[in-house]
Protein backbone atom coordinates (compact mmCIF):
# COMPACT_ATOMS: atom_id res chain seq x y z
CA UNK A 1 0.00 0.00 0.00
CA UNK A 2 1.44 3.30 -1.39
CA UNK A 3 1.75 6.89 1.12
CA UNK A 4 -1.84 8.15 -0.75
CA UNK A 5 -3.56 4.93 -0.27
CA UNK A 6 -3.07 5.10 3.14
CA UNK A 7 -3.61 8.51 3.52
CA UNK A 8 -7.12 8.07 2.23
CA UNK A 9 -7.69 4.91 4.12
CA UNK A 10 -6.57 7.20 7.57
CA UNK A 11 -8.98 9.97 6.16
CA UNK A 12 -11.85 6.89 5.65
CA UNK A 13 -11.38 5.59 9.35
CA UNK A 14 -11.84 9.00 10.86
CA UNK A 15 -14.57 9.96 8.83
CA UNK A 16 -16.51 6.32 9.74
CA UNK A 17 -15.58 6.91 13.29
CA UNK A 18 -16.80 10.94 13.52
CA UNK A 19 -19.86 9.09 11.93
CA UNK A 20 -20.11 6.46 14.68
CA UNK A 21 -19.93 9.15 17.52
CA UNK A 22 -22.49 11.29 16.15
CA UNK A 23 -24.79 8.55 15.76
CA UNK A 24 -24.09 8.03 19.59
CA UNK A 25 -24.90 10.96 20.33
CA UNK A 26 -28.16 12.09 18.17
CA UNK A 27 -28.74 8.95 16.09
CA UNK A 28 -32.40 8.79 17.11
CA UNK A 29 -32.76 12.35 15.36
CA UNK A 30 -30.24 11.31 12.46
CA UNK A 31 -32.94 8.32 11.81
CA UNK A 32 -36.25 10.17 12.82
CA UNK A 33 -35.03 12.91 10.14
CA UNK A 34 -33.97 10.23 7.58
CA UNK A 35 -30.61 12.11 7.50
CA UNK A 36 -28.12 10.40 5.35
CA UNK A 37 -25.46 10.53 8.21
CA UNK A 38 -27.74 7.98 10.53
CA UNK A 39 -26.00 4.07 10.21
CA UNK A 40 -28.08 1.40 9.04
CA UNK A 41 -27.79 -1.59 10.83
CA UNK A 42 -25.42 -4.37 8.95
CA UNK A 43 -22.88 -7.48 9.28
CA UNK A 44 -19.95 -5.91 8.33
CA UNK A 45 -16.73 -7.88 6.52
CA UNK A 46 -13.33 -5.71 5.78
CA UNK A 47 -15.22 -2.73 6.40
CA UNK A 48 -17.87 -3.54 3.99
CA UNK A 49 -21.98 -4.33 4.49
CA UNK A 50 -22.71 -7.59 3.73
CA UNK A 51 -26.02 -7.79 1.12
CA UNK A 52 -28.48 -10.38 2.89
CA UNK A 53 -30.03 -10.32 -0.35
CA UNK A 54 -27.01 -11.55 -2.44
CA UNK A 55 -25.04 -14.53 -1.97
CA UNK A 56 -22.61 -14.41 1.03
CA UNK A 57 -20.42 -16.77 -0.88
CA UNK A 58 -19.26 -14.91 -3.70
CA UNK A 59 -19.51 -11.25 -1.51
CA UNK A 60 -16.86 -13.29 0.90
CA UNK A 61 -14.98 -15.23 -1.61
CA UNK A 62 -11.53 -14.34 -1.89
CA UNK A 63 -11.22 -11.47 0.90
CA UNK A 64 -11.48 -14.28 3.76
CA UNK A 65 -9.19 -17.03 4.88
CA UNK A 66 -11.54 -19.41 5.77
CA UNK A 67 -14.98 -20.53 4.22
CA UNK A 68 -17.92 -19.79 5.60
CA UNK A 69 -19.31 -22.67 8.54
CA UNK A 70 -21.95 -23.89 10.16
CA UNK A 71 -21.07 -22.26 13.35
CA UNK A 72 -21.42 -18.37 13.68
CA UNK A 73 -20.10 -15.80 15.71
CA UNK A 74 -22.03 -12.26 16.14
CA UNK A 75 -19.94 -9.33 17.53
CA UNK A 76 -21.62 -6.46 18.48
CA UNK A 77 -19.90 -3.19 19.62
CA UNK A 78 -20.47 -0.79 22.22
CA UNK A 79 -21.74 2.98 21.85
CA UNK A 80 -20.10 5.19 19.64
CA UNK A 81 -18.11 2.61 18.54
CA UNK A 82 -17.28 0.30 15.15
CA UNK A 83 -16.58 -2.42 14.43
CA UNK A 84 -13.04 -2.01 14.58
CA UNK A 85 -12.88 -1.75 18.44
CA UNK A 86 -12.67 -5.49 18.71
CA UNK A 87 -9.09 -4.87 17.16
CA UNK A 88 -5.78 -5.69 19.30
CA UNK A 89 -3.95 -2.40 19.20
CA UNK A 90 -0.53 -3.82 18.73
CA UNK A 91 2.94 -2.21 17.70
CA UNK A 92 4.15 -2.77 14.03
CA UNK A 93 7.43 -3.95 14.80
CA UNK A 94 6.35 -6.53 17.31
CA UNK A 95 7.60 -9.94 16.22
CA UNK A 96 4.17 -11.30 17.15
CA UNK A 97 2.42 -9.86 14.83
CA UNK A 98 2.80 -8.93 11.35
CA UNK A 99 2.75 -5.73 9.57
CA UNK A 100 -0.01 -6.64 7.38
CA UNK A 101 -2.05 -8.28 10.26
CA UNK A 102 -2.37 -5.32 12.09
CA UNK A 103 -5.68 -3.99 12.57
CA UNK A 104 -6.74 -7.28 11.47
CA UNK A 105 -6.54 -9.24 14.32
CA UNK A 106 -9.19 -9.46 16.79
CA UNK A 107 -11.42 -11.90 18.75
CA UNK A 108 -13.36 -12.70 16.51
CA UNK A 109 -10.50 -13.45 13.91
CA UNK A 110 -8.97 -15.91 16.28
CA UNK A 111 -12.10 -17.82 17.49
CA UNK A 112 -12.49 -18.60 13.91
CA UNK A 113 -9.09 -19.52 13.57
CA UNK A 114 -9.28 -21.67 16.59
CA UNK A 115 -12.46 -23.30 16.29
CA UNK A 116 -14.09 -22.63 12.74
CA UNK A 117 -16.42 -20.11 14.05
CA UNK A 118 -17.34 -17.81 10.92
CA UNK A 119 -17.66 -14.13 12.55
CA UNK A 120 -19.72 -11.31 11.52
CA UNK A 121 -19.31 -8.01 13.08
CA UNK A 122 -22.61 -5.64 13.56
CA UNK A 123 -22.42 -2.27 12.59
CA UNK A 124 -25.27 0.25 14.08
CA UNK A 125 -26.77 3.63 15.31
CA UNK A 126 -25.98 3.38 18.29
CA UNK A 127 -28.27 6.45 19.01
CA UNK A 128 -31.62 4.32 18.73
CA UNK A 129 -33.16 3.07 21.69
CA UNK A 130 -31.99 -0.30 22.94
CA UNK A 131 -35.23 -2.23 21.85
CA UNK A 132 -35.12 -0.73 19.02
CA UNK A 133 -32.00 -1.84 17.57
CA UNK A 134 -32.74 -5.65 19.47
CA UNK A 135 -35.96 -5.86 16.98
CA UNK A 136 -33.28 -4.75 14.45
CA UNK A 137 -31.10 -7.59 14.97
CA UNK A 138 -33.38 -9.99 15.35
CA UNK A 139 -35.09 -9.29 11.86
CA UNK A 140 -31.28 -9.65 10.35
CA UNK A 141 -30.13 -12.36 12.18
CA UNK A 142 -33.98 -14.03 10.94
CA UNK A 143 -32.59 -12.87 7.28
CA UNK A 144 -29.70 -14.09 7.46
CA UNK A 145 -30.38 -18.02 8.53
CA UNK A 146 -32.41 -17.51 5.88
CA UNK A 147 -30.03 -16.48 3.16
CA UNK A 148 -27.01 -18.78 4.72
CA UNK A 149 -25.52 -20.94 2.26
CA UNK A 150 -25.46 -23.97 4.94
CA UNK A 151 -27.68 -24.45 8.02
CA UNK A 152 -26.29 -22.73 10.66
CA UNK A 153 -26.00 -24.96 13.56
CA UNK A 154 -24.42 -23.30 16.50
CA UNK A 155 -24.36 -18.43 17.51
CA UNK A 156 -22.43 -17.32 19.60
CA UNK A 157 -22.98 -14.11 20.84
CA UNK A 158 -20.30 -11.56 21.90
CA UNK A 159 -21.42 -7.98 22.87
CA UNK A 160 -19.08 -5.34 24.23
CA UNK A 161 -20.96 -2.47 26.94
CA UNK A 162 -24.09 -1.75 24.90
CA UNK A 163 -23.55 -4.73 22.10
CA UNK A 164 -24.28 -6.79 25.22
CA UNK A 165 -27.57 -5.26 26.21
CA UNK A 166 -28.20 -5.40 22.32
CA UNK A 167 -27.50 -9.44 22.57
CA UNK A 168 -29.36 -9.69 25.53
CA UNK A 169 -32.70 -7.87 23.97
CA UNK A 170 -32.68 -9.50 20.46
CA UNK A 171 -32.86 -12.49 22.92
CA UNK A 172 -36.17 -11.90 24.57
CA UNK A 173 -37.42 -10.56 21.08
CA UNK A 174 -36.57 -13.37 19.38
CA UNK A 175 -38.43 -15.61 22.22
CA UNK A 176 -41.26 -13.41 22.23
CA UNK A 177 -41.74 -13.46 18.32
CA UNK A 178 -40.27 -18.00 18.26
CA UNK A 179 -37.57 -16.57 15.90
CA UNK A 180 -35.93 -20.11 14.91
CA UNK A 181 -32.35 -18.79 15.08
CA UNK A 182 -32.62 -18.57 19.07
CA UNK A 183 -32.95 -22.14 19.25
CA UNK A 184 -29.26 -22.54 17.66
CA UNK A 185 -28.06 -19.65 20.70
CA UNK A 186 -25.50 -21.71 22.50
CA UNK A 187 -23.24 -19.26 24.42
CA UNK A 188 -22.97 -15.83 25.04
CA UNK A 189 -20.45 -13.44 26.44
CA UNK A 190 -20.99 -9.91 28.24
CA UNK A 191 -18.11 -7.83 27.91
CA UNK A 192 -18.09 -4.74 30.30
CA UNK A 193 -21.64 -4.57 29.54
CA UNK A 194 -23.75 -1.94 32.20
CA UNK A 195 -26.66 -4.63 32.66
CA UNK A 196 -28.14 -2.54 35.67
CA UNK A 197 -27.10 0.80 34.36
CA UNK A 198 -24.15 3.10 34.21
CA UNK A 199 -23.18 5.51 36.50
CA UNK A 200 -21.94 7.97 33.68
CA UNK A 201 -25.85 8.20 32.34
CA UNK A 202 -27.21 8.62 35.90
CA UNK A 203 -25.20 11.22 37.10
CA UNK A 204 -26.54 13.27 33.13
CA UNK A 205 -29.99 12.31 34.31
CA UNK A 206 -29.52 13.84 37.67
CA UNK A 207 -28.18 16.70 36.46
CA UNK A 208 -30.69 17.67 34.23
CA UNK A 209 -33.41 17.16 36.68
CA UNK A 210 -31.93 19.73 39.18
CA UNK A 211 -31.39 22.23 36.41
CA UNK A 212 -35.04 21.71 35.51
CA UNK A 213 -35.95 22.05 39.06
CA UNK A 214 -34.74 25.73 39.51
CA UNK A 215 -36.83 28.60 39.90
CA UNK A 216 -35.30 30.92 36.76
CA UNK A 217 -36.63 29.42 33.59
CA UNK A 218 -33.12 31.01 31.77
CA UNK A 219 -31.79 28.46 34.05
CA UNK A 220 -34.17 25.80 33.81
CA UNK A 221 -34.35 25.63 30.03
CA UNK A 222 -31.04 24.36 30.12
CA UNK A 223 -31.85 21.25 30.89
CA UNK A 224 -33.36 20.74 27.61
CA UNK A 225 -29.55 20.93 26.29
CA UNK A 226 -29.10 18.38 28.61
CA UNK A 227 -31.32 16.00 27.51
CA UNK A 228 -30.56 16.30 23.89
CA UNK A 229 -28.61 13.00 24.49
CA UNK A 230 -29.88 10.26 22.51
CA UNK A 231 -31.94 7.31 23.05
CA UNK A 232 -29.38 5.13 23.10
CA UNK A 233 -27.44 6.93 25.77
CA UNK A 234 -30.36 7.18 27.56
CA UNK A 235 -31.36 3.55 27.80
CA UNK A 236 -27.60 3.28 29.95
CA UNK A 237 -29.17 5.24 33.28
CA UNK A 238 -30.96 1.88 33.79
CA UNK A 239 -29.67 -0.90 31.26
CA UNK A 240 -31.85 -3.32 30.34
CA UNK A 241 -34.60 -2.52 33.57
CA UNK A 242 -35.83 0.31 31.37
CA UNK A 243 -37.32 -2.11 28.74
CA UNK A 244 -40.54 -2.78 30.82
CA UNK A 245 -43.96 -3.00 29.22
CA UNK A 246 -45.22 0.59 28.56
CA UNK A 247 -48.43 0.01 29.97
CA UNK A 248 -47.12 -0.64 33.75
CA UNK A 249 -47.41 2.28 35.89
CA UNK A 250 -44.51 1.05 37.80
CA UNK A 251 -41.46 3.08 37.76
CA UNK A 252 -37.95 1.21 37.88
CA UNK A 253 -36.89 2.74 40.45
CA UNK A 254 -40.46 1.79 42.49
CA UNK A 255 -39.78 -1.98 41.74
CA UNK A 256 -37.11 -4.66 42.70
CA UNK A 257 -33.92 -5.05 40.40
CA UNK A 258 -33.77 -8.71 40.43
CA UNK A 259 -37.68 -9.21 38.78
CA UNK A 260 -37.12 -6.34 36.62
CA UNK A 261 -33.97 -7.33 34.64
CA UNK A 262 -35.19 -11.23 34.93
CA UNK A 263 -38.69 -9.04 32.99
CA UNK A 264 -36.71 -7.17 31.09
CA UNK A 265 -34.36 -9.14 28.03
CA UNK A 266 -34.23 -12.27 29.99
CA UNK A 267 -31.02 -14.41 29.47
CA UNK A 268 -31.76 -17.58 26.74
CA UNK A 269 -32.20 -20.81 29.13
CA UNK A 270 -30.55 -22.70 26.41
CA UNK A 271 -27.43 -20.95 26.38
CA UNK A 272 -24.29 -20.53 28.23
CA UNK A 273 -23.99 -17.23 29.50
CA UNK A 274 -20.38 -15.39 30.67
CA UNK A 275 -19.74 -11.94 31.93
CA UNK A 276 -16.56 -9.92 31.75
CA UNK A 277 -15.61 -6.63 33.76
CA UNK A 278 -12.79 -4.68 34.14
CA UNK A 279 -11.80 -1.97 36.35
CA UNK A 280 -9.29 0.98 36.23
CA UNK A 281 -6.87 -0.11 39.05
CA UNK A 282 -5.06 -3.18 39.29
CA UNK A 283 -5.64 -3.11 43.32
CA UNK A 284 -8.86 -4.23 43.67
CA UNK A 285 -9.53 -2.81 47.04
CA UNK A 286 -9.33 0.63 45.59
CA UNK A 287 -12.04 2.81 46.06
CA UNK A 288 -11.10 3.74 42.54
CA UNK A 289 -12.59 0.74 41.54
CA UNK A 290 -15.39 0.41 43.98
CA UNK A 291 -16.88 3.78 42.74
CA UNK A 292 -16.23 4.04 39.35
CA UNK A 293 -15.43 0.72 38.06
CA UNK A 294 -13.97 -0.03 34.59
CA UNK A 295 -15.08 3.91 34.02
CA UNK A 296 -18.43 3.45 32.40
CA UNK A 297 -19.23 0.26 34.19
CA UNK A 298 -19.40 -1.15 37.50
CA UNK A 299 -18.53 -4.66 38.43
CA UNK A 300 -22.07 -4.82 40.06
CA UNK A 301 -23.81 -3.73 36.74
CA UNK A 302 -21.36 -6.14 34.47
CA UNK A 303 -22.45 -9.07 36.91
CA UNK A 304 -26.14 -8.52 37.26
CA UNK A 305 -27.95 -9.86 40.09
CA UNK A 306 -30.06 -11.53 37.51
CA UNK A 307 -27.54 -13.43 36.06
CA UNK A 308 -28.10 -17.43 35.77
CA UNK A 309 -26.94 -19.68 38.55
CA UNK A 310 -24.66 -21.83 36.11
CA UNK A 311 -22.95 -18.71 34.89
CA UNK A 312 -19.40 -17.97 33.90
CA UNK A 313 -17.71 -14.79 34.96
CA UNK A 314 -14.61 -13.50 35.05
CA UNK A 315 -12.76 -10.07 36.47
CA UNK A 316 -9.96 -8.40 35.41
CA UNK A 317 -8.37 -5.25 37.58
CA UNK A 318 -6.10 -2.85 35.48
CA UNK A 319 -8.28 -2.98 32.62
CA UNK A 320 -10.38 0.10 31.95
CA UNK A 321 -13.62 -0.04 29.84
CA UNK A 322 -13.09 0.09 26.13
CA UNK A 323 -9.67 -1.95 26.28
CA UNK A 324 -11.70 -5.16 27.44
CA UNK A 325 -12.95 -5.14 23.82
CA UNK A 326 -9.24 -6.09 22.83
CA UNK A 327 -7.55 -7.33 25.52
CA UNK A 328 -5.23 -10.37 24.98
CA UNK A 329 -5.65 -11.04 28.86
CA UNK A 330 -9.69 -11.00 28.00
CA UNK A 331 -9.03 -13.33 24.91
CA UNK A 332 -7.05 -15.35 27.17
CA UNK A 333 -10.06 -16.31 29.32
CA UNK A 334 -12.36 -16.49 26.44
CA UNK A 335 -10.37 -18.88 24.78
CA UNK A 336 -10.35 -20.61 28.14
CA UNK A 337 -14.35 -21.00 28.21
CA UNK A 338 -14.36 -22.25 24.55
CA UNK A 339 -11.70 -24.63 25.34
CA UNK A 340 -14.08 -26.77 27.59
CA UNK A 341 -17.17 -25.62 25.86
CA UNK A 342 -19.71 -28.59 25.57
CA UNK A 343 -20.30 -29.41 22.13
CA UNK A 344 -21.36 -32.56 19.69
CA UNK A 345 -22.22 -30.43 16.43
CA UNK A 346 -19.74 -31.42 13.74
CA UNK A 347 -18.07 -28.50 11.85
CA UNK A 348 -19.18 -27.96 8.60
CA UNK A 349 -17.63 -25.29 5.57
CA UNK A 350 -19.77 -24.15 3.05
CA UNK A 351 -18.11 -24.91 -0.64
CA UNK A 352 -15.99 -22.44 -2.22
CA UNK A 353 -17.23 -20.66 -5.46
CA UNK A 354 -15.24 -21.04 -8.24
CA UNK A 355 -16.55 -17.46 -9.52
CA UNK A 356 -13.33 -15.42 -10.88
CA UNK A 357 -15.76 -12.04 -10.16
CA UNK A 358 -16.91 -12.16 -6.39
CA UNK A 359 -20.09 -9.93 -6.04
CA UNK A 360 -19.17 -6.91 -5.48
CA UNK A 361 -19.62 -5.72 -1.50
CA UNK A 362 -22.23 -3.21 -0.68
CA UNK A 363 -18.89 -0.12 0.80
CA UNK A 364 -21.73 2.14 2.73
CA UNK A 365 -20.08 5.21 1.73
CA UNK A 366 -21.98 8.46 1.49
CA UNK A 367 -21.57 10.80 -1.69
CA UNK A 368 -20.53 14.16 -1.38
CA UNK A 369 -24.26 15.58 -1.72
CA UNK A 370 -25.02 13.60 1.30
CA UNK A 371 -22.29 14.04 3.80
CA UNK A 372 -23.09 18.24 2.87
CA UNK A 373 -26.31 17.91 2.89
CA UNK A 374 -25.96 15.81 6.35
CA UNK A 375 -24.16 17.70 7.86
CA UNK A 376 -26.28 21.40 7.13
CA UNK A 377 -29.00 19.79 8.60
CA UNK A 378 -27.18 18.98 12.07
CA UNK A 379 -25.74 22.61 11.82
CA UNK A 380 -29.09 24.41 10.99
CA UNK A 381 -30.47 21.67 14.01
CA UNK A 382 -27.74 23.41 16.68
CA UNK A 383 -29.13 26.81 14.94
CA UNK A 384 -32.48 26.38 15.72
CA UNK A 385 -31.74 24.96 19.30
CA UNK A 386 -29.71 28.36 19.89
CA UNK A 387 -32.13 30.59 18.55
CA UNK A 388 -34.79 28.68 20.67
CA UNK A 389 -32.66 28.99 24.09
CA UNK A 390 -31.47 32.69 23.39
CA UNK A 391 -35.14 33.25 22.60
CA UNK A 392 -36.17 31.85 26.16
CA UNK A 393 -33.49 33.43 28.45
CA UNK A 394 -34.08 37.01 26.56
CA UNK A 395 -38.18 36.84 27.40
CA UNK A 396 -37.73 35.37 30.70
CA UNK A 397 -34.96 37.92 31.47
CA UNK A 398 -36.79 40.91 30.00
CA UNK A 399 -40.51 39.95 31.52
CA UNK A 400 -38.66 40.14 35.23
CA UNK A 401 -38.09 44.21 35.36
CA UNK A 402 -41.48 44.30 33.62
CA UNK A 403 -43.18 42.21 36.18
CA UNK A 404 -42.13 44.22 39.01
CA UNK A 405 -42.81 47.79 37.68
CA UNK A 406 -46.41 46.60 36.76
CA UNK A 407 -47.21 46.07 40.46
CA UNK A 408 -46.07 50.04 41.07
CA UNK A 409 -49.41 51.94 40.70
CA UNK A 410 -47.61 54.96 39.60
CA UNK A 411 -45.81 53.26 36.45
CA UNK A 412 -48.34 50.17 36.00
CA UNK A 413 -50.33 51.78 33.26
CA UNK A 414 -47.48 52.81 31.01
CA UNK A 415 -45.58 49.63 31.77
CA UNK A 416 -48.02 47.31 30.39
CA UNK A 417 -48.02 49.06 26.95
CA UNK A 418 -44.31 48.92 26.58
CA UNK A 419 -44.03 45.25 28.14
CA UNK A 420 -46.12 44.06 24.96
CA UNK A 421 -44.69 45.96 22.31
CA UNK A 422 -41.18 44.62 23.70
CA UNK A 423 -42.46 41.01 23.30
CA UNK A 424 -44.20 42.10 19.83
CA UNK A 425 -40.66 42.97 18.47
CA UNK A 426 -39.08 39.86 20.26
CA UNK A 427 -41.69 37.92 18.69
CA UNK A 428 -40.99 39.39 15.23
CA UNK A 429 -37.38 38.88 16.01
CA UNK A 430 -37.03 35.42 16.78
CA UNK A 431 -39.81 33.91 13.93
CA UNK A 432 -37.75 35.82 11.19
CA UNK A 433 -34.76 33.91 12.50
CA UNK A 434 -36.82 30.62 12.91
CA UNK A 435 -38.08 30.62 9.29
CA UNK A 436 -34.55 31.26 8.05
CA UNK A 437 -33.64 27.65 10.04
CA UNK A 438 -36.53 26.05 8.34
CA UNK A 439 -35.13 27.18 4.44
CA UNK A 440 -31.76 25.86 5.68
CA UNK A 441 -33.54 22.31 6.43
CA UNK A 442 -35.26 22.62 3.29
CA UNK A 443 -32.09 23.36 1.32
CA UNK A 444 -30.18 20.66 3.42
CA UNK A 445 -32.76 18.01 1.78
CA UNK A 446 -33.26 19.63 -1.67
CA UNK A 447 -28.84 19.07 -2.01
CA UNK A 448 -29.20 15.41 -0.88
CA UNK A 449 -32.61 14.34 -3.84
CA UNK A 450 -30.49 16.44 -6.14
CA UNK A 451 -27.65 13.57 -5.04
CA UNK A 452 -29.60 10.54 -5.59
CA UNK A 453 -30.85 11.64 -9.04
CA UNK A 454 -27.40 11.70 -9.77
Amino acid sequence: MDEKDSKQDDIQNWANLSRSILNGVVGDYLAKENNPLAIEMAFYHQDQALDLNGSLTQQINGLAKNPLSNKIIILVHGLTNLETVWDFKSDIGSEEVSQESVNKDNYGLRIQESYGFTPFYLRYNTGLSIKENGEKLNGLLCQLKASYPIEIDEIVFMGFSMGGLLARSAQQIAQDTQAKWIEKLSNCYYIGTPHEGSPLEKFGHLTSSIVRLMPREYISHWADWIDVRSEGIQDLKHGLLNLKNADEKQTPEQDDPYEQSVRCGSFYVGAQHHFISGSLSENKDSLVNKFFGDSLVRHTSANPISAPEDCKSAHFDGIPHIPLAHSKRVYQQIKQWFDVHDSDIELKYAERTNTIEEQPLNPQGLSNQEIISGTIDLLVTAYDHTVEAVEKVHHSIADEPFKILEKIPVVAEVTKPISTSHKEILDTIYFSLKEGGKLAHKGAKLINSKGKKT
